[in-house]
C-alpha cells in the first residue's frame, strides 16, 4: 500500500508536464496508454508492476482484490476506462468485493454498456439494501433501459434512505415525464429546488416541466433565474470521490472540487482547487475560481495572495481586478481600502463582456460602495444612477441612488425613492428614509402624513423618530425636542437635537446621522463572504 501511495504522489509531479509530450517507447505490460503523457504512463506503468507484486505477496484473495481494485481507481482517475474495467474485473475475480463491483459498474455506464452495468449494481444491492447511491444508480440504469417500473422502485426505496435527496426526486420527476404524468414531474422538481435552489439543472427541468403543460410564462420566468452553472444535485458518493483523488491533474481536481461544492463543502472545494492550482499556476480561470472559494471560506489572506499572483501574470483581467477590490472592500488601514477603489475603476476600465468579465452591475455597485464608504457620495450617486438606468425594475439600485443623493443634500434622492416603493410598496426602511427626506426638503405636510402612516404600520425607535423630523419640519420645536430626545441615546435623535438646540448647523442634518452604519451598502459591511458570488442586496 505505502508503495502504491507513493507512485500517486509520483503522479503530482507528473501530471504538472506537459500534455503535449510525446509518448514514451517503453512497454505498458498490455495496459493501453495512447494518449498518456511519458512520464504518467511511467508512473503507471509503475503502479501496474507494484500492484502485481502485492497481489503475488497477498496470502487472502480480499488483499489480492484490493490491490487490483486500487489500480483500477487509479486508471479510472485517468479516465482510462478499458484498464480500469479490467483491473476491476481482476479484482471481483479474486474476491466478490461491493466497492470494485460498484466502481465496475460505473465504468459500464460511463462506457455505454447499461445493461452489464445494471446487474453489477443490482449485486452491489442485494449485498447492501441499504446502500442508498448505489440503489439510485440502480433506479437511473433501469430508466435508461426502459425498466420503468423497476426504476421507479429501486429510486423509491433509495429515497425511504435519504428522503431530502433533490437528485432522487429529479429522477423520480424524470420517470414522471417520461410516463407522461407532467404534473406529478412538476410538483416534484418543485420539491427538489427547494432542497437545492443553486442547482442549475433543476432550474432548467422546471422550466421544461412548466412548458410541457402549456404554462409558457412560467417557463420563461424559470428560464430567466437559471443560475450561472449547470450543477446536477448532489450526491453524496465517497467511492467516486476517492477515484477522483487517485488523480491529480488539474481537470480531476477540478471535479473533486464540483463534488464537494454540491455537498456544500466549499472548504474542501477550495482545498482541492488549490491543490489543482499549483500544478497550473498560468491558469488563470482556476485561479480565480479558488479565489472566490477562498473568500467565501473566509480565507481572505490567502484569497488576496492568489489574486496578486494572478494580476502578476496577467494583469488586464477585469474580473481579478474586481476580485482584489472585493477582498479588500473592508480593509482596515487608508492604504488598502485606496487600493479597493483603484481596483475597482480598473475592472470598469477593462471590462469587455466576456465570460470571464464580472457583471457590470456588480463593479459599479461594488464602487458606488466604496465611494459610500469613503464619504464620496457624488461618486457614488453616478455608479448608482447608471446602475439603476441599466436595471430600471430593481429597487434597490434606485435605494442606494436616493441615498448617494441625499448625502448630498440632494433632494432629488425622493425621486429615487419613490421609485423604489412603487417596485417595493412593502419596504419599510425606505419608506422611513422617504418621510425624513420631506421632512428636510420643506415637505412638512408629506412627511406628517408618511410618519403616522409607518407609526401605525410599526411603532419602534425609527418610526417616532421619524415623527420628531416631522414635528420639526412643521416648525414645532418643542415636540420634535421632546420626541427625539425619547429615543436617546440613538444616533439619529442625537444628530436631531443637535440641530434643534443649535448646536451644528441646519444644513448637516441628514436623514441618517453622519456616522450611521445605514450610509454603507452591503458590500461594505461585511455581510457578503463571497467575491465570487457577490450580488446587490439590502
Amino acid at each position: 500500500m505505502t508503495r502504491f501511495l507513493a507512485a500517486t504522489t509520483l503522479l503530482v509531479a507528473c501530471c504538472a508536464l506537459s500534455a503535449a509530450a510525446s509518448l514514451a517507447d517503453a512497454p505498458s505490460n498490455g495496459v493501453p496508454l495512447d494518449g498518456v503523457p511519458p512520464q504518467l504512463a511511467e508512473v503507471l506503468r509503475t503502479a501496474l508492476a507494484e500492484a502485481e507484486q502485492s497481489v503475488a505477496q497477498a496470502e487472502e484473495a480480499t488483499g489480492r482484490a484490493n490491490a487490483w481494485g486500487r489500480l483500477g481507481m487509479l486508471y479510472h482517475g485517468q479516465r482510462l476506462r478499458e484498464p480500469a474495467k479490467d483491473a476491476y474485473e481482476r479484482a471481483l475475480a479474486e474476491a466478490e468485493v461491493p466497492r470494485w463491483r460498484y466502481l465496475r459498474g460505473i465504468v459500464l455506464s460511463e462506457q455505454g454498456d447499461i445493461r452489464t452495468a445494471a446487474m453489477d449494481f443490482q449485486r452491489v444491492v442485494d449485498a447492501a439494501p441499504d446502500d442508498g447511491v448505489v440503489r439510485y444508480r440502480l433506479g437511473v440504469a433501469l430508466s435508461l433501459l426502459g425498466e420503468l417500473d423497476a426504476a421507479r422502485r429501486e429510486l423509491e426505496a433509495a429515497r425511504g434512505i435519504t428522503p431530502e435527496s433533490a437528485l432522487l426526486l429529479a429522477a423520480l420527476a424524470d420517470l414522471a415525464s417520461a410516463r407522461g404524468d407532467s404534473a406529478q414531474a412538476l410538483e416534484l422538481l418543485q420539491r427538489a429546488w427547494r432542497l437545492e435552489p443553486e442547482a442549475g439543472q433543476l432550474t432548467y427541468k422546471l422550466a421544461m416541466a412548466q412548458r410541457r403543460l402549456g404554462n409558457l410564462e412560467a417557463a420563461r420566468e424559470w428560464l430567466a433565474r437559471q443560475p450561472d452553472n449547470s450543477l446536477a444535485p448532489s450526491i453524496d458518493d465517497p467511492a467516486l470521490l476517492e477515484v477522483a483523488r487517485t488523480s491529480r491533474s488539474p481537470r480531476f481536481l477540478e471535479a473533486a472540487a464540483n463534488w464537494a461544492l454540491a455537498r456544500g463543502d466549499t472548504e474542501e472545494a477550495a482545498n482541492v482547487l488549490a491543490e489543482a492550482a499549483l500544478l497550473v499556476p498560468n491558469d488563470t480561470a482556476l485561479g480565480l475560481r479558488l479565489v472566490g472559494l477562498l473568500g467565501s471560506s473566509g480565507r481572505t489572506n490567502e484569497a488576496l495572495a492568489h489574486t496578486r499572483r494572478i494580476l502578476a501574470i496577467e494583469n488586464q483581467s477585469a474580473m481579478a481586478w474586481y476580485l482584489l477590490a472585493w477582498l479588500l472592500r473592508n480593509a482596515e488601514t487608508a492604504e488598502r481600502r485606496a487600493e479597493a477603489a483603484t481596483a475597482a475603476q480598473r475592472a470598469l476600465a477593462l471590462m469587455d463582456g466576456s465570460d470571464a468579465t464580472p457583471a457590470p452591475e456588480k463593479v459599479h455597485a461594488l464602487a458606488a460602495a466604496l465611494a459610500m464608504r469613503d464619504g464620496d457620495a457624488s461618486t457614488a450617486a453616478a455608479h448608482y444612477q447608471r446602475v439603476a438606468d441599466d436595471h430600471p425594475d430593481n429597487a434597490v439600485y434606485r435605494y442606494w441612488l436616493a441615498l448617494a443623493l441625499l448625502a448630498d443634500g440632494d433632494c432629488s434622492g425622493r425621486h429615487a425613492l419613490m421609485a423604489a416603493l412603487r417596485l417595493r410598496p412593502d419596504w419599510g426602511e425606505a419608506h422611513v428614509v422617504l418621510a425624513r427626506a420631506d421632512a428636510l426638503c420643506g415637505d412638512a405636510q408629506g412627511a406628517e402624513r408618511r410618519a403616522h402612516g409607518l407609526m401605525a404600520a410599526k411603532d419602534d425607535a425609527e418610526t417616532r423618530i421619524t415623527l420628531a423630523f416631522a414635528a420639526y419640519a412643521r416648525g414645532d420645536i418643542a415636540e420634535a425636542t421632546r420626541l427625539a430626545s425619547a429615543e436617546l441615546p440613538h444616533e439619529d435623535a442625537q444628530a436631531l437635537l443637535d440641530v434643534l438646540q443649535q448646536r451644528t448647523a441646519a444644513a448637516t442634518l441628514r436623514v441618517f446621522d453622519k456616522g450611521s452604519r445605514q450610509w454603507l451598502p452591503s458590500e461594505v459591511r461585511g455581510d457578503q463572504p463571497s467575491p465570487a458570488m457577490s450580488s446587490q442586496s439590502e
